[in-house]
């Protein structure tokens, strides 16, 4: 049960509910522009168990949810008295009502669908995943590599490789990189392995003990490049692919501090640490650009007060949105500011993705989307301990209850992904094929598939089953 004791209302997005153990953040996050929204008051055969004394002073708030056996749930929340229990209850109804006669145009960008069956027991521990197409999803756990066909319910195992930290894939090099194992190692693969094709790798052997890898291209597209970090360095290496996978390093880095984040923007390495960013040329040598500098005034509160670097945003040649864990600032290509305010998020974020013009700004309860343009927050997503799986935020791993494999759906792009059909309640296994190891269907056993209700076999003269 939750108390209610202030609303935050922006955009008819509501943040107001706290835990009874006094957490000063907020417990729950609603929409009032989901379809499902209500606010009423409750009935003892609502919630169980419930102290009677308290039911007056009890209401409920409803919302969609994304898993069976119903697509709504409902909150119980405790107000202060009865007569604050009625004023919540009038206020919040008041306020829907008044969003569903505006016509307010919805501005939210993000469908929610489950990537795959939650019952795939590959989910559960899934640390990474890709889309590779709009067919096949990659998925990287304790186990190893594998490539799920979400239409034909087929799974292939990549290779013997254990313990998936990170997938990148690299298209313009036809190849997809791992941090992989106990000694977290990046490995190489040509793309052919997604296929079930020979899954001979390629090991970077000093990079062994390495936390995060990004990849890109320089010179106009003609040389493919991977940059991998391991603690404060920065290994840059040129990929190459013809019989056999190969690389160059081309360049090593320090850092001033552990890394935090890495991306490529217009042929720079763009690095993030505590309380700053760094861009790197990546096609020559020269020393690095500061992107966040402290001769302005107005910036020096982050060089005071130490704060985690989130990611960054390359809004055009000239202009950056540098996040960290306690803002969002916008600066030009010198390191200054270039708008007068920042983005202020709206709980303590967790992880930052960005898929162009959006980011998604995670927390404890809620992703909140903001338009880097405008600097618009269009959408909250009321679901609480999601992470990202990969850096674009369309694959997202929901930690609650029943573990599942959430597709963020782009309203206003095709489909990237198709996701599978919703599951029947027969009970799936990985079977594996008789004619490889590593392929395995997920479907379900022979032995325990259940006839279709209404339908007659023949067995032979005079016999039905």
């Amino acid at each position: 049960m939750l108390k209610v004791r202030e609303i935050k209302f922006e955009d008819y997005v509501l943040v107001s509910f706290y835990s009874l153990s006094g957490n000063s953040l907020p417990e729950s996050c609603f929409s009032f522009r989901d379809g499902a929204f209500s606010v009423s008051s409750v009935w003892p055969s609502d919630f169980v168990p419930a102290r009677r004394k308290e039911m007056p002073r009890m209401f409920k708030v409803t919302a969609s949810q994304l898993s069976a056996p119903s697509n709504r749930y409902s909150i119980p929340i405790l107000a202060d008295s009865e007569n604050k229990k009625s004023e919540w209850v009038g206020v919040l109804s008041e306020l829907h009502k008044i969003l569903r006669k505006s016509h307010s145009r919805d501005r939210s960008i993000y469908v929610l669908k489950e990537a795959y069956d939650s019952s795939l027991p590959l989910i559960k521990s899934t640390q990474t995943a890709a889309i590779i197409d709009h067919k096949r999803i990659a998925l990287g756990n304790e186990e190893g590599l594998f490539v799920v066909h979400v239409i034909i319910d087929e799974i292939i195992r990549v290779g013997d490789i254990k313990k998936i930290h990170q997938i990148e894939l690299i298209p313009h090099g036809q190849m997809i990189a791992v941090i992989s194992g106990r000694s977290h190692h990046v490995q190489l693969f040509p793309m052919s392995v997604l296929e079930g094709g020979k899954t001979d790798s390629h090991k970077l052997a000093e990079t062994k003990g390495c936390h995060a890898m990004t990849s890109g291209t320089v010179c106009q597209g003609a040389h493919t490049c991977l940059c991998v970090a391991r603690k404060s360095q920065v290994f840059c290496y040129e990929l190459f692919q013809s019989n056999t996978i190969s690389h160059r390093k081309f360049k090593e880095l320090q850092i001033p501090t552990t890394v935090q984040w890495m991306g490529i923007f217009s042929e720079q390495l763009c690095v993030g640490f505590q309380s700053g960013f760094l861009r790197y040329p990546l096609r020559r040598e020269g020393v690095p650009y500061r992107m966040l500098h402290f001769h302005d005034p107005t910036l020096s509160f982050i060089a005071h007060q130490p704060v985690d670097a989130l990611c960054a945003v390359e809004i055009s040649s000239i202009e950056y949105l540098l996040c960290f864990k306690s803002i969002g600032i916008y600066t030009d290509s010198r390191g200054l500011r270039s708008r007068p305010v920042e983005l202020m998020w709206p709980a303590p974020p967790t992880y930052c993705c960005y898929n162009a013009p959006y980011l998604s700004v995670y927390s404890e309860n809620a992703v909140d989307i903001f338009d880097v343009n405008t600097m618009d927050w269009i959408q909250t997503i009321p679901l609480k301990k999601v992470r990202p799986l990969n850096s674009e935020g369309s694959l997202n791993i929901f930690l609650l209850e029943t573990i599942r494999l959430i597709y963020f759906k782009n309203k206003t792009n095709g489909e990237e992904l198709v996701s599978s059909e919703t599951p029947d309640n027969q009970e799936k296994q990985m079977v594996q094929h008789l004619s490889s190891k590593w392929r395995y269907s997920f479907r379900v056993p022979r032995a325990k598939a259940v006839l279709p209700k209404g339908l007659n076999f023949h067995l032979g003269s005079g016999e039905r089953c």
